[in-house]
C-alpha cells in the first residue's frame, strides 16, 4: 500500500519530552525512576491527567486533583507491581509521597518549549516535496489564556511554530479521545482521508504505537535524546532525504 501521509505526536517528537521534566522532578525530590510515570498510568481513564487531555476539566481544577492523585498511599503497591513485572528490586521502604500538582506538571512541560531540531528539519523537508499530507495528532490540553507567561513556559511557541507546516492539526482536547483510544486514530485517518494502513505514525510512548499499529499504520517509535535514528527510519519509509536542506530522494 501506497503511504499517503505521516503523522507525527507532539511533546517527546517535535518537541522536548515532558518525561524529561517528570524524570527531573523524581531526581530533584528523591523519587524513585518511574514512579510518578507509573502512578499516571495507573489513574486509568478516570485519572485527572488523562481527563484533562480529553478536555473535561481545567488546567488549574486539574492541579490539585492530579497532585493528589499521585500522592495517594496506593501508588506504592502500583509501583511494586511495576518493579516486579519488570525483574526489578523492590525497595523494602517506599517513603510517603507528596507531590504538587501545578509544580510536577510546570517541570514537565517545560520541556515542550523546544524544538527538536532533527524531527523539525525533516517536517519541513517532507513538506517541501509535497509528497504526503503532514499531521500532527497530539493528547494535549487548553493552555493558559489569562497568563501569557505560563502559557509560553508550557510550549505555547513551539507548538504555533509547528502548526504552520501541518495539514491536519489534530487535538485530543477538542475531540474528547485521547491515545491510545483506537478511536482517535480512526478519527484521524478519516480528518486526513486516507485508510490506517496508508500512514506512517511517530510517537515516543510504545502503547501509543502498538495501537496505531494494531489498524495498519506504520510506526516509529522516537526515543528519548535519540530522535535521529528515527529520522533515519522514518527516511527508509519514505525514500526521502530528511536531515539536509534538500529534502531529495535518496
Amino acid at each position: 500500500m501506497t503511504i499517503k501521509a505521516v503523522i507525527f505526536d507532539i511533546g517527546g517528537v517535535c518537541v522536548g519530552s515532558p518525561m524529561a521534566g517528570i524524570h527531573r522532578f523524581e531526581e530533584t525530590n528523591g523519587l524513585p525512576r518511574n514512579y510518578i510515570n507509573v502512578a499516571i498510568v495507573k489513574q486509568g481513564e478516570h485519572g485527572a491527567f488523562q481527563k484533562l487531555e480529553r478536555g473535561e476539566i481545567k488546567l488549574h481544577e486539574f492541579y490539585k486533583a492530579f497532585g493528589e492523585q499521585l500522592s495517594h498511599p496506593s501508588n506504592k503497591e502500583h509501583y511494586k507491581a511495576y518493579l516486579a513485572k519488570s525483574g526489578k528490586k523492590i525497595p523494602d521502604v517506599i517513603p510517603d509521597v507528596k507531590i504538587d500538582g501545578k509544580e510536577l506538571f510546570t517541570t514537565m512541560m517545560a520541556e515542550t518549549s523546544r524544538l527538536d531540531p532533527h524531527i523539525f528539519k525533516a517536517i519541513q523537508n517532507l513538506k517541501a516535496s509535497n509528497q504526503f499530507t503532514l499531521a500532527a495528532l497530539t493528547n494535549n490540553f487548553d493552555l493558559p489564556e489569562d497568563d501569557l507567561k505560563e502559557a509560553e513556559a508550557m510550549g505555547a511557541s513551539a507548538a504555533g511554530q509547528l502548526r504552520q507546516l501541518f495539514n491536519h492539526f489534530i487535538e485530543s482536547r477538542l475531540i474528547g479521545l485521547r491515545k491510545p483510544d483506537p478511536k482517535i486514530y480512526h478519527y484521524a485517518c478519516d480528518v486526513i482521508g486516507i485508510k490506517p494502513n496508508e500512514a506512517i505514525f511517530l510517537d515516543d510512548i510504545g502503547m501509543n504505537l502498538r495501537s496505531a499499529n494494531k489498524l495498519g499504520m506504520k510506526t516509529i517509535q522516537v526515543k528519548m535524546g535519540n530522535s535521529e535514528d528515527a529520522v533515519k527510519q522514518l527516511e527508509a519509509l519514505t525514500g526521502l532525504d530528511l536531515h539536509t536542506n534538500n529534502g531529495s530522494k535518496l
